[in-house]
């Protein structure tokens, strides 16, 4: 549904081309934002439907800080920043046992979903604190809090990722940057979690169906799980000016299964 919530601002979306990323780039668009997108997946720039998608490697700090420096030269504000880009969840045997997992797989998501949403906060704080406004927005799951089995690697990325929102929150409020998370339950139609409930599911005997039934039913207090377009939706609340008094805080798109 679209309404006017982003109108005439301008929204950095990273890692655009993932299922989060087009639905996240597709909400921000209907609610009035400028959209520029861009991801480590494509070659020079790439066209699709909802505009021109240009290749950023996110854990490359120069390559983002050239990015941004576009938009200085061009004063173009930076209003919102999200970086949803992540690797694939078989790199780091995430549905295994821990004692399954090197550490250098134990690393790979405190890299790519943690470090490089640090890197892309960083260089956008420059120009947000010169304009005395701005929102970055980290996105985190319920990993982070509920103790998962068979997922050591990315829920330690997870946690670490929502105290580097409380941080660097404090450290830039008084610049008027807003630093937020949202931390939402599992999607289902993201290949991460397609992934995850075949893999988490083969550990209990259960198919992924049974496996997403069992998520919905026994730790869902709403008995359902989102789909990417919620999750979009919350997002988009967290760029706009109703959450305007809201930083270093996580908002808790978790349908009951955390309760605090």
């Amino acid at each position: 549904m679209k309404n006017q919530l982003l109108v005439n601002k301008n929204a950095l979306i990273f890692g655009a081309k993932g299922a989060l990323g087009t639905q996240v780039a597709k909400s921000f668009k209907d609610s009035g934002a400028n959209i520029f997108l861009s991801d480590i997946n494509v070659e020079g720039i790439e066209s699709s439907n909802l505009g021109d998608i240009r290749k950023v490697d996110t854990l490359n700090e120069n390559e983002v800080n050239q990015y941004f420096a576009w938009f200085e030269r061009e004063n173009v504000s930076v209003d919102i920043v999200i970086n949803l880009s992540a690797s694939n969840p078989a790199e780091y045997n995430h549905g295994k046992p821990a004692l399954d997992v090197s550490l250098e797989q134990f690393l790979i998501p405190l890299k790519t979903t943690t470090a490089n949403q640090f890197v892309t906060a960083k260089a956008a704080f420059p120009i947000m604190s010169k304009q005395k406004k701005g929102v970055i927005i980290f996105i985190t799951s319920t990993l982070s809090k509920v103790g998962s089995p068979w997922s050591a690697a990315l829920t330690a990325s997870h946690a670490a990722t929502e105290g580097l929102v409380k941080s660097l929150a404090t450290e830039w409020g008084s610049e008027g940057v807003r630093v937020i998370g949202v931390r939402s339950e599992a999607m289902p139609d993201s290949p991460t979690i397609d992934y995850t409930f075949t893999t988490m599911g083969a550990n209990m005997d259960l198919s992924r169906e049974e496996m997403q039934g069992f998520i919905e039913q026994q730790k869902t207090a709403l008995k359902r799980l989102p789909s990417t377009q919620d999750t979009a939706g919350i997002i988009v609340l967290a760029a706009s000016d109703l959450a305007g008094y809201m930083t270093g805080t996580i908002l808790n798109h978790s349908g009951g299964h955390i309760l605090e």
